[in-house]
């Protein structure tokens, strides 16, 4: 079966054509061949010296054999420096990252019938699964994709709803304010005009709220502001309430912070919706709040998830404490590309004045949303109208 998992004519191949022609390793590495994909210890050996030489020396017979001292084989040498020039590289890596590939989920399936003979649980055992698959999959991706300017179409960011509140395509936001400003209703509406206006499918968890309130808000807006009937929401916009327990994405332990195995089944069950939008973001973050690398890890998370599947996701985030500034770790906001505060309006002596409507301020806007909300500082409706009582006096 050994014959299934490798090929030392491939792997002999690419290594004598970058003796032979040093120049071919700037192809290699932008192809992300890395030592680990060769199957032989010897090949992975030669594959690092030969990347280290081509740095910082020459990639010359007798170079290789004093850098490599006694990890070299005269014998394995001879075999590789004997291999048929090759014209096309790229296929040869190709077959060798495939193989490499296929070499580690049979060590994966390994280790998965290792689980269940040790009877560990089906939680970890999934864990182990996804961690491994995600792993497999990046690392058969190149590093990073470099092109020519000349190459690049030029083109501006794309925004959602971006006649109302203007949200990055495709990337992580933040919405952020104190309690009872009504963070909640703005995200609700903006998600119905989201569906309304471009047709996008919409899921939000509203952590803190019952569903038959969603329900409740969610028609009010529809009949009091949008002037719309609710059944034009109801196939595009989906939630889950306080009824749902909580996720933390985040696990912390003494080993460190880890991803938890159910941040791959939340991605797996949100594979349909085009907005993603969650409320508050602690109660998804299960880590330190203050800790930068931990806040940093979790929207790095969400930010992968976001690109690579084409979600717009946005944190609904809790102000500090009588305050709407973005309460914990700063690299909260740091991480994310565009941060909504939300106030209440209020006259000079601090009274909230014009219960219907909230400033929104654009305190980070890496993507250009200024052009359509027109100022880092508007005025947006959130909640009905109070209807005017007329008092009729009889005599």
């Amino acid at each position: 079966m050994s014959h299934k998992i490798f090929n030392q004519s491939y792997e002999k191949a690419i290594l004598s054509g970058i003796i032979f022609d040093p120049e071919l390793m700037v192809e290699v590495q932008a192809l992300g061949l890395k030592s680990l994909d060769f199957y032989h210890p010897f090949h992975q050996k030669l594959f690092s010296t030969l990347e280290y030489l081509y740095e910082h020396s020459a990639i010359e017979e007798n170079i290789i054999k004093q850098h490599m001292g006694k990890e070299f084989d005269e014998l394995r040498m001879l075999e590789v420096l004997a291999s048929i020039p090759i014209s096309n590289i790229k296929i040869y890596i190709e077959k060798v990252k495939e193989y490499a590939q296929v070499r580690e989920f049979k060590n994966l399936a390994h280790q998965i019938l290792q689980k269940v003979d040790e009877e560990k649980s089906l939680e970890e055992t999934i864990h182990l699964v996804h961690e491994k698959l995600e792993m497999v999959e990046e690392g058969n991706t190149e590093l990073f994709n470099i092109v020519s300017l000349a190459q690049i179409e030029a083109k501006e960011a794309e925004f959602i709803c971006k006649s109302w509140l203007p949200f990055p395509k495709h990337t992580v936001s933040l919405v952020t304010a104190g309690g009872g400003v009504g963070k909640s209703f703005l995200l609700l509406q903006a998600a119905m005009r989201m569906i309304r206006d471009e047709k996008l499918k919409v899921f939000m968890w509203l952590s803190e709220d019952a569903l038959a309130l969603s329900k409740y808000r969610s028609e009010m807006i529809a009949s009091n502001i949008l002037e719309s009937n609710i059944e034009a929401f109801n196939k595009k916009l989906h939630v889950a309430g306080a009824d749902s327990e909580t996720i933390p994405f985040l696990e912390e332990s003494r080993a460190g912070v880890t991803i938890s195995s159910k941040f791959y089944q939340f991605k797996r069950m949100l594979k349909a919706y085009d907005v993603i939008i969650l409320d508050p973001l602690i109660a998804m973050f299960g880590a330190d709040e203050n800790n930068n690398a931990h806040a940093r890890k979790f929207i790095n998370l969400f930010t992968r998830w976001a690109t690579k599947e084409e979600k717009t996701i946005i944190f609904i985030h809790h102000g500090t404490k009588n305050s709407s500034q973005s309460r914990g770790a700063s690299a909260f906001v740091d991480a994310v590309r565009l941060v909504y505060r939300v106030e209440l309006i209020k006259n000079d002596a601090g009274e909230t004045i014009e219960e219907e409507n909230r400033w929104i301020l654009l305190d980070k806007d890496n993507n250009g949303a200024k052009k359509y909300l027109g100022s880092p500082k508007v005025k947006r409706q959130i909640f009905p109208r109070k209807k005017n009582v007329i008092e009729i006096e009889y005599e």
